[in-house]
Parts: C-alpha cells; sequence; structure tokens
C-alpha cells in the first residue's frame, strides 16, 4: 500500500519523535509512505474563521497534489485530517463552490477533481489492518493501566468524519487493550483537552485542561494515549501550567498511539522514540511488558 503521507506542521516542528514512530511502524505493515509537497492543511479554526475561501483553496491545492500522484492521503494529525476531511466533502457537495475554488487552483496549476480520499492512522490501523491483525504483530504486550483521548477533531462531525462515536469512542481503546495494555473508563472522556481556545483565553483553556485531567488522574492511570499532536502537547506541556494554577501534582506521560506499538512489536527505535518525551516514564514500557510476561511463564512453570 502506498500513501500520501500528511504529518502535519505541529507533528514535524514539535514532535518529531512521534512522526519517527509512524515512519518506523506502518512500513511494518507494508506501507509506503511517500512526501508530497504539501503546506498547512489549512489549520481547521484560525484560517477558517478569517476566511472560508482561503480555508478551502489550500485544501484544495494538497488534495489535488495528492490526486495528481494517484494516492490517498494518510493523515497523522487529527486537525489536518478533518480540515482536509470536511474541505472534500464541501466541495464534493457544491458543484458550484468547487468550480470557484477550482479557479483559483488554476493560478497555480491544479485542479481539484475529488477523486482522493483522506484516511486518518486511527481509521488505518482498525478498519484497514484490524485490531486482530495489530495484535498478531505483538511481541512485548504492555502492562499498562492507560486513559486514552481521540481528540475532538477526530469524532466532530461524525457524520462526515466517520470515526468513532463522538460521545462515546471506543475504538482507541480496543486499539491499546491489543497491545496488552488496559484502557480505563473515566468521566469526561469526549471533553476536549482545551487547546482550541488557548488563543483567545488562557485562563479558560488550562480550566478545560484541569478538569479534563482530573477526570483522568481519578482512576490512576500510568499514561494518556492520544492520536493527536496537538492534544499531545496540551497533556505533556500543559499539565505543567495546570499544576503551577491549580497547586496539582500531575506527572503523566503522554504517547501517540505508535509509539506504544513500536514498543509492543520490540522495533529497535522505540527507545530512541521515548526518550523525546518532556514527562517520562516511570520506567522502560518495554521492560515493563517483559516482566509481565515474564511473570506469566513462571506462573505457568509453577503450575506445572
Amino acid at each position: 500500500m502506498k500513501y500520501a503521507f500528511f504529518p502535519g506542521c505541529t507533528m514535524s516542528d514539535r514532535l518529531p519523535f512521534v512522526e519517527k514512530s509512524i515512519r518506523v511502524v506502518l512500513p511494518e505493515f507494508d506501507v509506503e509512505l511517500i512526501d508530497l509537497p504539501f503546506t498547512c492543511c489549512p489549520e481547521p479554526n484560525s484560517v477558517r474563521s478569517f476566511s472560508d475561501k482561503t480555508w478551502l483553496a489550500m485544501g484544495a491545492r494538497n488534495l489535488a497534489i495528492a490526486e495528481e500522484k494517484g494516492l490517498d492521503i494518510l493523515a497523522a494529525c487529527a486537525g489536518c485530517f478533518e480540515s482536509l476531511s470536511m474541505a472534500k466533502h464541501k466541495l464534493d457537495s457544491n458543484a458550484d463552490l468547487k468550480k470557484e475554488i477550482n479557479e483559483i487552483l488554476t493560478q497555480v496549476g491544479h485542479e481539484y477533481k475529488g477523486v482522493v480520499n483522506v484516511r486518518h492512522i486511527h481509521q488505518f490501523f482498525f478498519e484497514d489492518i484490524t485490531v486482530e491483525e495489530v495484535g498478531k504483530r505483538v511481541v512485548t504486550p504492555l502492562n499498562l493501566r492507560v486513559v486514552t483521548h481521540p481528540g475532538c477533531h477526530l469524532l466532530r462531525p461524525e457524520d462526515v468524519l466517520k470515526v468513532d462515536n463522538a460521545e462515546a469512542p471506543q475504538k482507541l481503546d480496543e486499539l491499546v487493550n491489543i497491545l496488552g495494555a488496559e484502557a480505563l473508563d473515566y468521566m469526561d472522556k469526549s471533553m476536549c483537552c482545551g487547546a482550541g481556545i488557548r488563543g483567545t483565553n488562557r485562563d479558560v483553556a488550562f480550566e478545560v485542561l484541569h478538569e479534563k485531567m482530573n477526570s483522568m488522574m481519578m482512576v490512576e492511570p500510568d499514561a494518556a494515549v492520544v492520536f493527536c499532536p496537538t492534544c499531545f502537547i496540551s497533556f505533556e506541556a500543559g499539565q505543567r501550567v495546570v499544576n503551577r494554577s491549580f497547586g496539582t501534582d500531575y506527572d503523566l506521560p503522554v504517547y501517540y498511539y505508535t509509539e506504544l506499538l513500536a514498543a509492543a512489536m520490540k522495533l529497535p527505535e522505540a527507545d530512541t522514540i521515548m526518550a523525546g518525551h518532556r514527562v517520562k516514564p516511570k520506567t522502560s514500557i518495554i521492560a515493563l511488558g517483559e516482566n509481565e510476561t515474564q511473570t506469566k511463564s513462571d506462573d505457568l512453570a509453577a503450575k506445572n
């Protein structure tokens, strides 16, 4: 399988170790990631709030570039996935608008035809690879209790994105559980991390994050697992701001799903990927899995 890889600005600029996890894991599933001259998706909040036509033209250009290579897009960022998916939805459902945007694209030598599909890595693993097949690649089960957070931009609007139930998402939990970890239920699971309003009201944004993390910490997780780089940064870096502002002492490691998958598959790059984190795991994730596996082996031997 070949995909036009769309890592997004946030991941490439601020989370290169997460991008690396994707680039080392996907080839293990016979996927070739093709890099194309994409621009910003564009960012689904700020750009669109100023000019819907600018947002559509930028999105259509990215879609057209993938079309010209005969490739579907595989997005790693929830915001990029939503922006490109929504742009495609609007253009495909309005012929006059599509014509208007294509008149803009002709100025830069492109035309959007509407034949490209946009997939998120979440969909790729759950629908294309399947949970069962992911499980077959696990070498070292992970002995972790985690809380999951797919992110708003991956879930809403549900009727267009079709990734998971926006009010009660469960698919990321299944993908986590198959790695040997335990996805925990907690209150406010579908609540925003607060990142979307940080640019307009920083205080409220961190109040939202505080409430969200308070709900997470009530179930005593070892880590949080996300499929969105913005949510990743919100939880990992934002918890320090929350600690200073609200007197909490959160120290919760945060992982993008493919990082944990790399560890469970025991890929040689896993430790290097984990080294990029600000909030470090209390011990090696791989070691945790090995210890759990050894304990189970010892118990079985004792019974025999």
